[in-house]
């Protein structure tokens, strides 16, 4: 390196936080491609450092910039920036990561975009806190400091560890200066390429106006569990071909990757919405089928339904009248529904990959012990999915469920309500698959496992509840006097309570008739179609029409409609103010095998008539029915 005869810029002190000279404005941006950490992997380390980088909205550029100069000058304000969609992002100054605000997710870097290499990126941190030391120093309208333009940056970066100033918006970042003064005059005339002068242009951010999101297209292109399900089946049981197949760090990252860029809607004004209901879902089974990350899997399940939410409302005149009615000011653009999930089988212990020695009871074996090494993609794949069901079997696995779940229910409610202060509306639970089955019993014993919020409406979602009660002879709804003695009843606190499911989905089964067995006979009500978008609609258009065809012939030749028994709707209203619990989405390819069944029972957040009527149940104002119609389902003959 030569260096010889080369004025150096003086080093300066350091200091971790600094304040930019002459920014008219202030970008700031997140990685999207290569987290930082991620949640329950403590030994994960990043392949690389990131590359790509979104903008954060205009919104949340000024409020992270006024916190950031606030904390710089006192560090005891407050550190943590709410930012993104309705604020479920936190911004940590101190250590400048982006995590999610409710649940447990990967950790992205941030950074602060006051110098861009060619490609737009802005540098990191520690580098730009360097460059800007320099930069504080210097006066480009003095001829002697453009003899002091050389500066030696103290670590030794990707980048290079010499830095060249060419004016106010413009350097160079060099490995070495092994041309001497003949390099630097060819650098300060600005002659030849970066490359062949063997450095990185860099750019200041105040002339800089490439910050527009490289992912804006993708937004509101979710990508979907069920359309992973024949890739990872296939994966299951060794059918893709290795050459095909990328690591398995890369696959997850990309996953990652998918979900930070477009699963939250970040373009516009980011505020914290007026929320009047707040809605908690639990996962159940089938979360890890169709990708092999579970902190990923249900958050992302519940995004894609907060964004069917917020896209049914936009479009449908009935929802907003349903607000407008309620008095919310807001009703023409706000839903006013915020929707979290509940993820808590990483903290149950049990592990379906665990190779490591049981940590829980270090005498006892861990499942890949003793786990038979035939057909290992079937054993994978019952592990993943089936296992879950095992584990709530066991009395002590059972408990140990509930009293989490109950934990971070309640963690959930206060830590919004702290976010939100002004929230004091109403609380509804869903729970998918074995969710519903472990809220159902949270909610059948409140005096063991106490919620800290009486629940309005709990939606049961392709739910086992129905078998397990009938195991368990259990029926459902208040005590009688003519019940026998033999059999219980159970009836979760809640206002109103629902059972919806595909016809295809093997996991569930239907509540009317443990409610009266009479209700067997009835065919369950069928959700209607919002518009061509929903899954139903779609799967009725490639196959479904036949089914429909025939549907409607069995209907008009065998249903018969009918006023429901005043015992059984009596029974029927207590659980619910229309008198039913089963609602369905209709069968749509007739064809039912295995990797569709699959997707049946995994898909219901992707359908927007589901959303829909979440949507219509959570924000109407209940009143009974006076009576309940129902069709009576006959045996064909000939």
């Amino acid at each position: 390196m030569l260096l010889v005869g080369i004025r150096l810029c003086q080093p300066v002190g350091q200091t971790r936080w600094f304040a930019s000279k002459g920014v008219s404005h202030q970008l700031w941006f997140y990685a999207s491609d290569i987290p930082k950490r991620k949640p329950y992997t403590p030994d994960y380390n990043p392949i690389r450092p990131p590359q790509k980088f979104l903008a954060f909205s205009q919104d949340d550029c000024q409020r992270l910039e006024t916190f950031y100069q606030n904390w710089i000058s006192n560090q005891t304000k407050k550190s943590k920036v709410p930012v993104n969609e309705d604020l479920l992002f936190n911004v940590d100054l101190p250590n400048m990561e982006l995590h999610a605000a409710y649940w447990d997710a990967p950790t992205y870097e941030v950074r602060r975009g006051i110098w861009f290499d060619s490609q737009g990126r802005p540098l990191s941190a520690e580098l730009t806190e360097e460059l800007e030391r320099f930069y504080s120093k210097l006066e480009f309208d003095s001829p002697e400091e453009l003899q002091n333009d050389v500066c030696k940056l103290t670590k030794n970066y990707e980048e290079g560890n010499l830095v060249v100033f060419i004016d106010k918006k413009t350097a160079y970042i060099l490995p070495d200066i092994d041309g001497g003064d003949l390099q630097l005059n060819l650098i300060r005339a600005n002659i030849g390429s970066p490359l062949l002068l063997k450095g990185i242009k860099i750019v200041r951010s105040d002339l800089y106006h490439g910050s527009k999101n490289k992912a804006d297209h993708k937004r509101n292109q979710l990508g979907k569990l069920s359309e992973l399900i024949s890739w990872e089946v296939a994966d299951l049981f060794g059918i893709n071909s290795s050459k095909a197949k990328e690591s398995e760090s890369q696959r997850e990252n990309d996953i990652l990757k998918r979900e930070i860029e477009t699963d939250y809607d970040n373009l516009g004004a980011s505020h914290a919405r007026d929320t009047n209901h707040l809605v908690l879902c639990v996962h159940g089974i089938g979360q890890t089928l169709g990708k092999k990350y579970e902190y990923v899997n249900f958050a992302h399940t519940i995004n894609q339904l907060r964004t069917h939410m917020k896209k049914v409302y936009e479009e449908s005149p009935h929802l907003k009248e349903l607000n407008y009615q309620n008095g919310f000011k807001d009703w023409q653009s706000n839903c006013n529904v915020q929707v979290l999930p509940i993820t808590w089988r990483h903290e149950i212990g049990f592990r379906t990959d665990a190779t490591a020695k049981n940590a829980e009871d270090p005498s006892l074996p861990t499942l890949a012990n003793i786990t038979v090494n035939g057909v290992v993609g079937l054993r994978r794949l019952l592990g993943d999915v089936a296992l879950d069901i095992l584990l709530y079997s066991e009395p002590h696995y059972k408990q140990k469920i509930k009293t989490e779940v109950t934990r971070q229910i309640n963690e959930m409610y206060h830590r919004f309500k702290k976010r939100t202060p002004g929230f004091g509306g109403k609380v509804h639970l869903i729970g998918h698959s074995l969710g519903s089955l472990i809220l159902w019993d949270i909610l059948s014993q409140q005096h063991k496992y106490k919620l800290d919020f009486d629940v309005s409406n709990f939606f049961c979602v392709g739910s086992p509840v129905g078998v397990f009660k009938l195991i368990q002879r259990s029926k459902i709804g208040n005590s009688e006097a003519k019940d026998m003695e033999n059999l219980k009843r159970e009836r979760p606190s809640c206002d109103c309570l629902y059972n919806l499911f595909h016809v295809c989905d093997p996991i569930a089964y239907r509540l009317e008739p443990l409610v009266d067995a009479r209700m067997a006979q009835y065919e369950q009500r069928y959700l209607p179609h919002r518009t061509g978008e929903s899954i139903t609609s779609k799967m009725l258009e490639l196959g479904g029409s036949l089914w429909k065809e025939k549907h409607d012939k069995s209907k008009k030749n065998v249903n018969k409609r009918e006023v429901l028994d005043p015992e059984i709707a009596s029974r029927l209203s207590d659980l619910n103010y229309t008198g039913r619990l089963d609602y369905s989405l209709p069968p749509g390819f007739l064809e039912v095998d295995f990797i569709s069944a699959a997707k049946a029972h995994i898909s219901y957040f992707e359908d927007m008539d589901i959303a829909n009527f979440l949507l219509k149940e959570i924000l109407s104002n209940h009143k009974k029915a006076e009576q309940i119609v129902v069709e009576k389902l006959q045996m064909e003959t000939g």
